[in-house]
């Protein structure tokens, strides 16, 4: 995924498929396809031109699940999917894909706000996973019901122990049970720590859920500068601590060997540790991981400091200054 000598000066922008140059082709033909169709997309893709691409994209991974997850989310992630995905299932209905893509844009759905009815998306990942016996990603669209849902522990655990039987180091899924232990949900901060803790003792190098701790150090200081009090003001302070230093200097070390960071939504990762060197106030070596992103910005954490790409700009135009000062 190391591309910076190639690409870091072309316009920086929100790029989805991150450096999955496949998945980005095959965006790029499913917009022009849908914004020719207009009003009649339902009509153009009764035969199944517009799936094709997506059954493509999920099918071409393999058993790299890593991968295939990462298609799923952001091609779920399509305005459109919605009525792509039910198409699909209505021509196909007992093909696996099209049951684990019709799960995954229910949830894409009732995440941007609609009232999804997430019992049906259940049903969608069980037939799925029956069909599907080795593959996590109905297990993982499950997890992801459970916690909209803020189901009870149990439930959250079964689904947990159907990604790890299939695949121990799922990064969607560890995201997914990250954000149900934080408190703003099911749980604490002692509780992410204790499950970010037990990851980074189990996990091997390089694998995709080497960014665990640092993301949920991430979102432990987002919740900190939204307080209503005085804790908003220190916030700052928080990687002022030793433990989140070392977490900094050891991601830092790590991450920007090239090579190193091999999965699916490495850029992404990237992304959040130059964000955090940046509320460290250590743009010198905010500097550094940017010029290995390249234009690639994902939009989060940059939106919490406005629109992603001005903020991701004017930071690193900041950055670049303080790194030339030395």
């Amino acid at each position: 995924m190391w591309f910076r000598r190639t690409i870091r000066q072309q316009p920086r922008r929100v790029v989805p498929e991150l450096d999955d140059s496949e998945l980005g082709r095959v965006l790029s033909h499913l917009g022009a396809q849908i914004a020719a169709q207009g009003d009649n997309l339902a009509q153009a893709n009764d035969r199944g031109a517009l799936t094709y691409p997506i059954e493509q994209a999920l099918r071409d991974p393999g058993r790299d699940w890593d991968r295939r997850i990462h298609r799923l989310l952001v091609l779920s992630s399509l305005r459109e999917a919605p009525v792509l995905a039910r198409q699909w299932h209505a021509r196909q209905p007992n093909c696996p894909d099209a049951l684990v893509f019709e799960a995954f844009a229910g949830l894409a759905q009732h995440g941007s706000g609609d009232a999804s009815d997430l019992g049906s998306v259940i049903a969608l990942c069980r037939q799925a996973a029956k069909l599907l016996p080795d593959d996590p990603a109905p297990w993982v669209a499950l997890i992801t019901c459970y916690r909209l849902l803020r189901a009870a522990t149990a439930d959250v655990r079964s689904a947990w122990e159907g990604v790890k039987i299939r695949d121990p180091w799922n990064r969607e899924a560890h995201l997914q049970v990250l954000r149900y232990l934080s408190p703003r949900e099911c749980g604490s901060h002692a509780m992410m720590l204790d499950f970010t803790d037990a990851v980074r003792a189990q996990a091997p190098p390089r694998s995709p859920v080497e960014s665990l701790a640092l993301l949920a150090s991430l979102t432990q200081y987002l919740t900190l500068r939204e307080a209503d009090d005085i804790t908003a003001l220190t916030a700052h302070r928080h990687w002022n601590h030793p433990q989140e230093r070392a977490l900094i200097d050891n991601a830092l070390a790590t991450w920007t060997q090239p090579g190193y960071l091999t999965h699916a939504a490495a850029l992404s990762d990237l992304n959040a540790l130059a964000y955090v060197l940046i509320k460290a106030m250590r743009l010198r070596d905010a500097s550094t991981v940017l010029q290995e992103i390249g234009p690639v910005v994902t939009a989060w954490p940059w939106q919490e400091d406005g629109p992603p790409v001005e903020a991701f700009r004017d930071w690193s135009r900041r950055a670049k200054r303080a790194a030339e000062q030395r």
